[in-house]
Formats: C-alpha cells, sequence, structure tokens
C-alpha cells in the first residue's frame, strides 16, 4: 500500500506519526499529579500491649514448672510400665521422650530462677525475655507430653474436646426401614432366535 503512495504522502505521514507521539508524550509529561496523603492512625495508638505483673509472671513460671514435671513424671511412670512389659519398642520411645523432658525441664528451672533474679534486680527486659522464654519451653512440653502419647499409643483413644452436630435431611424419605419390602423373581429371559441376513 505504501509503495503505491507518492514518495510526499509517505514523508506527511511519517512526520503526522512522529508529531502525534510527541504530543502524546509532552502530554503525559506536562500533567503534574499531586497525591493527597491521608495519615490513618489505629484505634489503640497510644495503648501498650498488656505486661504482666512480675508477680504474676512468677507465678506462671512456677505453674509451668509444676506442669513441666508432673509430665516428666507421668513420662517416668509410662516408661516403667513399658519395661516391666517388656515392650522394646515403647520402651525405647519413651527413654528418648524423658531423656529430652528431663533435659528441657532443667533448663526451664534454670529459667525460673533467672526470671527470679531479673525480678529482684528490678531488670523488666530481662524479666519480659525470660518470661518469654518460659513461655516457649512450656510449649515444647506439650509437644514432648503429644510425642510421648503416640509412643504408648494413648493418642488413639484422646480424641480431645468434641463436638456433636447433627444433620436432618429434609429429602430422606418417611419410609420404615424395618419393612422389608419383598423384590418379585424376574421372569425367565427369552432369548429370540438369530435372524439370519438372507431373506
Amino acid at each position: 500500500m505504501f509503495t503505491r503512495m507518492g514518495p510526499i504522502f509517505q514523508v506527511c505521514l511519517g512526520l503526522l506519526l512522529a508529531g502525534s507521539g510527541l504530543g502524546y508524550a509532552l502530554a503525559q509529561g506536562g500533567n503534574a499529579t499531586s497525591v493527597d496523603v491521608v495519615r490513618v492512625e489505629s484505634v489503640n495508638a497510644g495503648a501498650q500491649p498488656a505486661t504482666l505483673s512480675p508477680k504474676q509472671q512468677r507465678q506462671g513460671a512456677n505453674a509451668a514448672v509444676a506442669e513441666a514435671t508432673a509430665t516428666c513424671s507421668a513420662q517416668a511412670q509410662a516408661l516403667q510400665s513399658a519395661k516391666k512389659e517388656k515392650d522394646i519398642i515403647r520402651a525405647t520411645c519413651l527413654d528418648d521422650k524423658l531423656a529430652q523432658c528431663n533435659a528441657n525441664l532443667q533448663n526451664l528451672k534454670r529459667r525460673q530462677a533467672a526470671l527470679n533474679d531479673a525480678v529482684q534486680a528490678n531488670d523488666a527486659g530481662r524479666r519480659n525475655h525470660e518470661f518469654t522464654v518460659i513461655g516457649v519451653l512450656s510449649q515444647k512440653f506439650k509437644m514432648l507430653q503429644q510425642a510421648a502419647n503416640q509412643c504408648v499409643g494413648q493418642d488413639l483413644f484422646d480424641t480431645g474436646d468434641t463436638k456433636v452436630r447433627q444433620e436432618v435431611d429434609l429429602f430422606v424419605p418417611d419410609a420404615d426401614p424395618a419393612v422389608v419390602v419383598p423384590v418379585p423373581e424376574p421372569p425367565i429371559p427369552y432369548i429370540p432366535p438369530p435372524v439370519s441376513g438372507v431373506s
């Protein structure tokens, strides 16, 4: 199509296209856009997260140590019963979990002593740090307890809190399922004679 046009028309068309592109670029660059900045503040901007008092942190640490001690003693009893029953697989698994439990219990007691020292020294940063570590260790004890229950097989029976939800289907027939409806015997099958292809 462009070869049929004259050279003057081709030059004019090229200048027209170049001019429209340059005009578009200038129009885009010339428009200065402004953005309105809106400051969004949270509802509780001045509120600090609630921290526990030193007394509450000590009570929480004491409760965590007591719960961990109970967990380790339960695992020790389960290990003794596994050894009496001569169940090597259970005993080996429980022995490993009990070793981890005792090591973490010693670590938890050290952290409890460090928390008490931080409370006496009135060092809030160290006290909060030790309390956070105690919380993490207490979560580890829960995982160890679940692992020990898996060794024993108790996790098969411990389903936790259950909720019963009943749904009634509206399209269920009203027929009594105790009544058996007799099924008629099928008729004797009739096989028609073969038809030949020759008429």
